[in-house]
């Protein structure tokens, strides 16, 4: 799902550039070294590879978006950038914790579009 610009702050571009920097290009999950921006995917392949092609220059090749770094809000609040709300995650990490949080993210869809779910309405303990 391709992400909703208007949710995010207008500075988010260079937000998720400093998270990215932070995390020295690296995946914060799984350690995974990842493509910069100003790389191409032969120079990424050169430096994370060596100049062996093998095995990982392959899966490199294969795959690319898997090497791709993105700033993950982990409360899924895109409005939250406070620093200890966002992690440099690679693509399979990223896509992860979206699926584990699928019913939250649900959730506060509806919420955005002016709606409260039943279940919340009973939790505070308001009569139906």
């Amino acid at each position: 799902m391709p992400m909703q610009r208007s949710l995010y702050p207008a500075d988010w571009d260079a937000i998720a550039h400093m998270v990215k920097v932070e995390a020295d290009w690296k995946c914060e999950q799984c350690g995974k070294e990842c493509k910069q921006p100003h790389e191409d995917l032969i120079d990424f392949i050169i430096r994370t590879s060596g100049r062996t092609y093998n095995k990982a220059a392959y899966a490199r090749l294969k795959h690319p978006k898997k090497w791709e770094l993105g700033a993950a809000h982990l409360d899924h609040i895109p409005a939250n950038c406070h620093r200890s709300n966002l992690k440099a995650l690679c693509a399979p990490c990223h896509c992860r914790l979206d699926l584990k949080a699928m019913g939250r993210k649900k959730m506060l869809k509806r919420e955005r579009a002016g709606q409260l779910t039943l279940s919340l309405k009973v939790l505070e303990g308001d009569e139906l």
